[in-house]
Order: C-alpha cells, then structure tokens, then sequence
C-alpha cells in the first residue's frame, strides 16, 4: 500500500476508533427511563427481548432478560474490535419493520460532527402518549440519538440503544411503531427549543407558532445507574483513553447555540 494512502487508511481507522469511542461513553452516561425509572429495573415479570446477531460471523440467538445484558456484549465486542450485525429483535420481522435498510442509511448520512438536520423518523404508540424523533445513528447503526417523552420529568434528547427502543414493546407492553408518513424540514433544535418551552413534543406545524429564539435549551438527561458505569468502569481499565470522553455531552455533536442552563 503507497505510504499516502496508508496513512489515509490508518487516518480513517483512528477516526473510526475515536467515535466509537464518544458514542459508547455517551450511550454509558445515560439510562433509559420510562416514568421515574430506569427501563431495566420495571420491566414486566418473566419477559424478554430476543435477540439474532452475529458477531464476526459467529451466530447466536438469545432471549435477554435484562437490558444490561445487551450493553455489556455490545462493549466488549467493539471495543475489541469486533463486527456485530443484528438480524432480529423481538418477534420476527419486527426489526426491520421498525428499522428498515433505507431508515438506518439516511440516520447514518446524518451522524457527522456540528450538523443539525431535521428529525430522520418518527416512532409513536397508537395506544398511549409516547413519541420519539430519532435524528442520526451510532456506533455503527445500534444506537440513535432520540428525542422522546418516556420520562416522567418532560422530553428528553439522549442517545439510545436500538435494543432498548425494541424492547419496550415486550418487556413494558410500549408498541412503538414508525410514522411512515413522516417528513421533517425544520431542524432538531427547533424540536428541542419548542420541547423546552412546551414541555412536550411539537408536530411541525405548531412550531412556527412558537417564539423560537434559535437558542437551544439543554434539556436534562436522565444519568447513569451505577450497573452500567461498572460495566464502563471496566472498558475504561483496559482503554484509559476512553475515561477522557466521560464529561463529552450529546450536544457536542451538533452545531447549534445552546442556552447554558439545564431545564428540568
């Protein structure tokens, strides 16, 4: 290989290392909660999120009982550098129903640094109150960022785990599905700032409504249990780098002003 173009090579794989880097330590600062509580602890008695992956080639099919489970499998397999490729979640089907090819390429085109484009997709449950804008991917198309009314405390805009979205519908009865209608043309931090100001999640066409300032509020983030910083604790051991990344927000991925208070 010319010197040039190792270098290139070699450029592409440490940028590679250092996002994975960022996305996990973000994914590991912060819990999914569903009311006051974090996902894993009020899940349903006796359920379980299925999972076929494939991790280098290798198979498994597994039921979860725990999403903790999955994060832990997820850490140390990329951060050995190794491929995971997810095939099913949940019942059959139901993945790329929820998470077809063509959704998880235009939320990868969207995960680059300082940009702020509008929501890709919108999840909703036809049964209940639940809505999530998801606005670009991580680590390799198994996390989202996501912005969602689940917690009791108002919206919030945190990175999630795909495992997690999927398994709301089996472990707490929250059958999300995807508005295929769907089409956002105002950016993120307009949802954000609306959400701030509202307290909840707008429809575009109430945001135009609203007195956007272009400022965008920093919406609280539910932190991490202490069960899964362990889990990074011990990554961070092997790869001292990644403990630099603990203090790293989500909005230092996109490009817009923030207003310097957190709204709770």
């Amino acid at each position: 290989m010319p010197k040039q173009q190792h270098a290139n090579h070699r450029g592409n794989h440490d940028h590679k290392l250092t996002q994975l880097q960022t996305d996990l330590a973000l994914l590991f600062a912060t819990d999914l909660h569903v009311g006051s509580e974090r996902l894993y602890k009020i899940k349903r008695k006796g359920t379980s999120l299925n999972l076929q992956y494939d991790i280098d080639g290798e198979m498994h099919q597994r039921s979860y009982l725990s999403a903790l489970s999955w994060r832990a499998i997820m850490l140390f397999a990329l951060t050995e550098g190794k491929t995971v490729t997810v095939h099913e979640m949940d019942q059959p089907g139901r993945y790329r129903q929820m998470f077809p090819k063509t959704l998880l390429r235009r939320l990868q085109w969207h995960a680059r640094q300082n940009a702020n484009f509008p929501p890709v997709a919108r999840l909703y449950d036809p049964n209940g109150s639940t809505v999530m804008l998801l606005t670009r991917s991580r680590i390799f198309s198994h996390a989202a960022d996501a912005l969602h009314n689940l917690t009791d405390g108002g919206p919030v805009f945190q990175p999630l785990w795909i495992s997690d979205i999927m398994a709301l519908r089996p472990m707490l009865g929250i059958e999300l599905v995807r508005d295929e209608a769907f089409s956002a043309t105002m950016p993120i931090s307009a949802y954000l700032e609306a959400a701030a100001i509202t307290g909840r999640i707008v429809e575009e066409p109430e945001l135009a409504e609203l007195p956007l300032t272009g400022k965008t509020p920093i919406l609280a983030t539910p932190s991490s249990s202490k069960a899964v910083a362990s889990v990074f604790d011990q990554a961070c051991r092997e790869k001292p780098a990644m403990a630099k990344l603990r203090s790293r927000s989500i909005y230092d991925d996109y490009s817009f002003p923030t207003a310097t208070e957190e709204v709770r």
